[in-house]
């Protein structure tokens, strides 16, 4: 700041200097912090130009930054126009309108104060106007004044004009370490400061290597620390080696997401970025670099695939700005600085290879193969990491066998759990798989990344296993479903119609068909009167929005087949029996019988 503050300090003692001088840097640098620490506030008026739309509006804004009993604009103006004076010369240079320089004006506006305008791009004026103006200040009313700008907006514009207005250009660079101590010394928290504190070279060193000249951007990193602070256990902050990998890690995002360098879409699969574009690279001369690669090339002591943050952690922070203490928590207990291999599944500790024993590695190796021989995991997301891992160490030669040959024996253990009864079926949400579709235990599958083929394969059978076994319970499901209907047929209702209630495992699985139709209107017709609306009224939701065309186009059939049995049992009674009946018929399914006649009439036509 020394070039700048001694200017200044040079500047102010001028009386009537007769120009301006121009401050400008790259955005979000500090230009307005650095002026304002060379210039006392009580010796200096303020004025930004974000948005003013007239000539009169800047004037009025300079007459609000001299009294603050006029801050607002409108207030000055009305004021103003109660006694116009006649300024004269003054009123024409300046080119002011009516209403605003008055006598009030002369009084309490004087040039003993040194006149700051801000935001000169961002003012919706014509630079030669606003400048004009300015210039009235300077060169007829004796003020000093300091513009500041971002000047890369506005070079072309300013060139032809400005050397007639501005005496002096200055052009200011990102004062990081000064505003690193401010921004540190603005934290509440005297736990949240001392972390930021101790962290401050790696906060600095990874700014630094970024070349990123916002301070703004370095505020919002610092903000984020502090919340990020806040969900770290005793445990995890202790832990040296885990925290500046944290901090640079997590600066390095923050700088690479608010500068626009990488998106959501960048931070899912992080892992095997690299790998994987050299591998299609060998082939590809004019494949472009990942956006994750080229950010990860600026940082000598950061790696962007780390996994000391999940992709999912990261993308909630930087992207959505949730900071959610226990998936923040998991991710670093996920990570080798934290996890106890005696304690955690084996596939866990073998992810973690590069950064442990050989020792280590190796025993969790055998006893993960072990358990794959056994066919002992069942969990979907213990398995897909297993799987994905024995495609990366075929891969390189750890284990024997080719890619398609280790994904065939993948496979061969689904079909084994699946055969033993050991799968569990899939579950009824239409979102079953979600849980583990990326990830599973806050962390990515390795053959994910590498082997996207040979791992969507896998994936892929592995859904269509689960279906299977789910396919296999559907008979003790119907039952299930049917005593509902025969007992307490609002259970049946919540079960298989979508409602607000969230418990409708079956709403949007075709199951239904699987039961003969005269068997599903016996038991039905055989409950209580009372019960038969609900059975009505659980067809009707559940088929409704057009969902035979749809999720339940495999009940199509066997819903009109409901319809015909209902009308066959009416036409065989008589009176009220008929009548109530009738009445119960789903109006879905009416319609839907019609559309379907008129259907086969327009064909036969």
């Amino acid at each position: 700041m020394s070039h700048l503050s001694d200017y200044l300090a040079y500047y102010v003692t001028l009386e009537a200097p007769g120009y301006a001088v121009l401050v400008s840097g790259a955005w979000g640098i500090g230009k307005t912090y650095q002026v304002k620490a060379c210039i006392p506030q009580d010796e200096r008026l303020y004025v930004s130009l974000f948005g003013v739309q007239s000539i009169e509006q800047l004037h009025a804004e300079v007459f609000a930054a001299s009294d603050p009993t006029f801050s607002k604009v409108k207030q000055i103006v009305q004021r103003g126009s109660e006694n116009v004076a006649d300024m004269g010369g003054v009123w024409a240079l300046a080119g002011a309108i009516p209403g605003v320089f008055n006598a009030a004006f002369r009084q309490r506006v004087e040039p003993t104060k040194t006149l700051i305008f801000d935001d000169l791009e961002r003012s919706e004026l014509k630079i030669k106007d606003i400048l004009g103006a300015i210039n009235s200040y300077v060169e007829h009313l004796g003020f000093r004044v300091i513009v500041i700008a971002h000047d890369q907006k506005l070079t072309k514009k300013l060139n032809p004009i400005k050397e007639k207005i501005f005496g002096q250009s200055i052009r200011v660079k990102a004062q990081v370490s000064e505003a690193m101590s401010h921004f540190v010394q603005s934290i509440d928290d005297d736990k949240a400061l001392k972390f930021v504190d101790t962290a401050r070279s790696n906060i600095l060193d990874t700014f630094f290597h970024s070349n990123e000249q916002s301070l703004r951007v370095l505020r919002y990193a610092v903000q984020d620390l502090v919340r990020l602070h806040s969900a770290l256990t005793d445990n995890h902050i202790k832990n040296e080696a885990a925290m500046e990998e944290l901090v640079k890690t997590f600066v390095a995002f923050q700088i690479e997401v608010r500068s626009g360098n990488l998106d959501r879409d960048h931070l899912q699969n992080r892992r095997g970025t690299e790998s994987r574009y050299w591998i299609r690279a060998s082939s590809n001369k004019t494949l472009e670099k990942p956006p994750l690669l080229i950010a990860n090339e600026k940082y000598p002591t950061v790696d962007l695939e780390s996994t000391i943050l999940s992709d999912n952690v990261l993308s909630d922070m930087l992207i959505e700005g949730l900071f959610l203490d226990t998936e923040i928590q998991q991710a670093l207990d996920n990570s080798a600085y934290f996890i106890v291999p005696e304690d955690v599944p084996p596939w866990k500790t073998v992810t973690h290879f590069d950064q442990l024993d050989d020792a280590v590695v190796d025993l969790a190796v055998e006893r993960m193969n072990a358990q794959f021989d056994g066919r002992e995991v069942t969990d979907s997301g213990e398995m897909l990491h297993i799987f994905s891992l024995r495609l990366m160490m075929a891969e390189n030669g750890i284990i024997g066998g080719s890619l398609d040959e280790v994904t065939d024996e993948n496979m061969r253990y689904v079909d084994d759990l699946l055969a033993a009864g050991n799968l569990p079926p899939r579950e009824p949400d239409w979102r079953w798989y979600s849980d583990f579709q990326h990830s599973h235990d806050g962390l990515g599958y390795w053959g994910a990344q590498t082997n996207a083929d040979h791992f969507n394969k896998i994936w892929k059978h592995l859904l269509d296993a689960r279906e299977e076994a789910f396919q296999r319970t559907v008979p003790d499901i119907l039952e299930s479903l049917l005593d509902d209907l025969s007992k307490n047929s609002n259970d049946f209702f919540e079960k298989v119609s979508p409602t607000n209630s969230g418990s409708n495992p079956y709403a949007y699985i075709p199951l239904l068909h699987h039961c003969s139709a005269s068997r599903f209107v016996d038991v039905w017709l055989a409950s209580s009167k009372q019960n038969w609306r609900y059975v009505n009224y659980a067809l009707e939701n559940r088929y409704e929005s057009g969902q035979l065309e749809r999720d339940l186009s495999a009940e199509k059939e066997w819903a009109l087949s409901i319809l015909d049995e209902l009308n066959r049992r009416a036409d065989a009674e008589e009176g009220f029996k008929a009548l109530r009946i009738r009445r119960v018929r789903p109006k879905v399914l009416m319609e839907l019988a019609q559309t379907n006649s008129l259907g086969e009439i327009a064909n036969e036509a």
